[in-house]
């Protein structure tokens, strides 16, 4: 009777595995055709690697980074186009996994372009409202199937992971495609089966995001993986840029945000008002059309101080002091008194 009992209990357990194992390799098979983004995220080592080779030896190269606010709001060749008549020539590429932030973006640059033979020139943030913010990831599986390697665990401990069952869904979707992308899925199946599944989730998701942002402004904002993530790209001499991008509803910047750019020295771009572009120009409220992409993409090449940026290193003043010969520290003074202004 046992023996009879123990033989089913490893048949049940052997299609369990085997039923586990073939939706594995099913999704490996299909994962890049679940959306746009997740043919992205694939291609991270791919956009790293072009940005090298395809740069000529005289451009410099010039590294978006964002979400699809940089996707849909870059215009890259116009932005080169730009950039080159003005005399400077680079070579653009653009990271930009969707529904991201500064949690995502750390691990993306740093494990994918912190070294002396990836790493671009300039490297643009593109950001809009909380961003830059310390909040923890809310992909924890993707970071952990598409950005993250063991390397980063200290990292994602102290600001990503917290407590047993965050760990085990990390390491369990660091090996899982199917585990990774399962809300993807879920998605995916409830659009086809439910009427307006996805324009009822879209305004959920804004809510949710809203009373986020209600929470975040009781408290005050912190920015240490900001301060972390710039010291990394200095490692390298990269010139980083914050560019703060334009939405419908203008939005201010923290003064924490400001702290951050005196004490360091990088440039902190101002593009909430761009001129020409409308509230209308964004469908959704946070995303550019065609037109108002082409118009952010133009004035922010021209906004950039592409002689400091693109100077010899040796003729840059040393990051201990930024205050002495920069601008940035000025620049955060106008940024301050531009965002307490609204």
């Amino acid at each position: 009777m046992l023996k009879r009992f123990i033989g089913s209990e490893w048949k049940v357990l052997l299609v369990v595995v085997v039923g586990l194992a073939a939706g594995e390799l099913g999704m490996r098979a299909i994962e890049t055709r679940l959306s746009i983004d997740v043919d992205h995220l694939k291609n991270f080592r791919t956009i790293a690697r072009a940005l090298r080779e395809e740069a000529d030896p005289d451009e410099a190269r010039v590294l978006f980074l964002g979400n699809s606010l940089t996707r849909l709001g870059v215009d890259q060749q116009v932005f080169e186009q730009f950039a080159e008549a003005d005399g400077w020539k680079i070579h653009t590429a653009k990271m930009n996994p969707d529904n991201t932030a500064l949690a995502e973006w750390y691990y993306a640059y740093g494990n994918f372009f912190a070294d002396p033979e990836r790493a671009p020139d300039v490297l643009i943030v593109g950001f809009e409202g909380g961003h830059l913010r310390d909040h923890p990831s809310r992909h924890p599986a993707r970071l952990a199937h598409y950005y993250c390697d063991a390397n980063d665990w200290q990292d994602l401990r102290q600001f990503d992971l917290h407590g047993f069952e965050d760990a085990a869904g990390f390491w369990l979707a660091r090996w899982s495609a199917m585990y990774s992308n399962r809300d993807r899925v879920e998605r995916r199946l409830l659009d086809e089966l439910i009427p307006g599944y996805r324009e009822g989730m879209q305004i959920v998701n804004e809510r949710q995001a809203a009373d986020a942002d209600a929470v975040a402004a009781q408290s005050r904002p912190a920015y240490q993986r900001l301060r972390e993530f710039i010291a990394m790209a200095r490692v390298h001499d990269v010139r980083v840029i914050l560019a703060a991008m334009p939405i419908a509803e203008r939005y201010q910047l923290d003064d924490e945000l400001l702290d951050v750019v005196s004490e360091t020295g990088v440039e902190l771009v101002d593009c909430r008002a761009v001129p020409g572009i409308e509230p209308d120009m964004f469908p959704d409220g946070i995303h550019m059309t065609p037109e108002a992409a082409e118009r952010y993409s133009r004035y922010l090449a021209g906004a950039l101080p592409w002689s400091r940026l693109l100077e010899p290193a040796t003729e840059r003043l040393s990051e201990d002091s930024p205050a002495k010969g920069r601008s940035a520290p000025t620049a955060a003074t106008s940024q301050r008194a531009a965002a307490t202004s609204g």
